[in-house]
């Protein structure tokens, strides 16, 4: 791979890196609205690509690779850390099958979306040519960690925002790894219902919509996003929870959300299309919910859409009914 910069996106922001602005414009990702323009201070950015650098090593002698969309803060931070280090970066254009033209030519980091890993894991021949994975962009279904795990991958999951300048946080995928792990600089906190505070040193403090547990001010996990809390009953769940738990047992795409209902308030619903379980009976989706999650979190019905609404970055809209 030559270190090129092959992407419109990617030279126009080298162009701005180094001019003599003190910020960069960013968009954030769209999940749960429209997309929004954020101006990153540039002194911010340097902190958070120099965090990285320093936790996966990274120097002038090191390697960078992209997959991921440079639209997007994940992308761009992947070069500013190359600019800040001195690495080497190369990027290619997001696909479902990355990685496929590497040779033997060895990446120190290289980052990547969950379903991009799952063509990673199926091609072996990749995997010595890459030193560490850094996935971003959606939680990592069970499946795809596990499998992770079995081959033996360095893989880091990673927590951020666009407002934060990425991730702020790791979480190694392997067996007992539950908590994301804060970068040096960055605690956390809990603010209004438990939900995720973030303080940066030297830049300022950020609340979340993400209900955390927090374990200390240097790590934590997340529930659920606040704005998709289903209070059925008086219990409060969390559809990101559901689906994490139901994710090992059920082998098509779905989600959770909620409805209006007059008795419990709202009532839990699985929302897919026709065609993902047109071999899977309701009465065996239902059986595999009573079997895996607690009375309240079992949904009491099934609907299906034509299709998923997506967001700007590909990640389903969680809509309500």
């Amino acid at each position: 791979m030559k270190p090129v910069f092959n992407n419109n996106t990617y030279r126009e922001l080298k162009k701005s890196w180094f001019d003599s602005s003190d910020s960069i414009l960013c968009h954030s990702s769209g999940s749960t609205g429209i997309p929004k323009r954020i101006y990153i201070p540039k002194k911010a950015m340097t902190a958070s690509a120099l965090r990285t650098c320093e936790f996966f090593n990274i120097n002038a002698s090191s390697h960078l690779h992209s997959c991921i969309s440079p639209d997007y803060i994940g992308g761009k931070m992947m070069l500013i850390r190359s600019i800040v280090s001195g690495a080497k970066f190369t990027y290619e254009p997001p696909s479902s099958r990355p990685l496929g033209d590497i040779q033997d030519d060895y990446i120190d980091l290289v980052s990547v979306v969950p379903t991009q890993m799952i063509h990673i894991l199926e091609h072996p021949e990749i995997w010595n040519s890459i030193g560490n994975y850094l996935i971003g962009g959606a939680a990592i279904h069970p499946n795809i960690r596990k499998n992770i795990i079995d081959k033996g991958i360095k893989a880091f999951e990673s927590y951020g925002m666009t407002e934060t300048a990425s991730h702020i946080a790791l979480r190694e995928v392997k067996d007992g790894e539950d908590w994301f792990k804060t970068l040096p600089g960055i605690t956390v906190f809990p603010h209004t219902d438990n939900r995720l505070g973030i303080r940066i040193e030297g830049w300022k403090d950020f609340l979340t919509n993400d209900i955390a547990e927090i374990n200390s001010e240097n790590s934590f996990r997340i529930l659920g996003r606040a704005d998709n809390v289903i209070n059925t009953g008086g219990k409060k769940v969390f559809p990101e929870s559901i689906e994490q738990k139901l994710n090992a047992y059920l082998d098509f795409s779905f989600y959770i959300t909620s409805r209006q209902d007059e008795k419990w308030g709202e009532s839990v619903v699985l929302v897919t299309t026709p065609w993902n379980i047109e071999n899977v009976s309701e009465g065996k989706i239902f059986e595999i919910c009573r079997a895996t999650l607690v009375p309240w979190e079992v949904p009491k019905e099934i609907i299906r859409v034509e299709h998923f609404e997506l967001t700007g970055n590909g990640k389903i809209k969680r809509e309500k009914f």
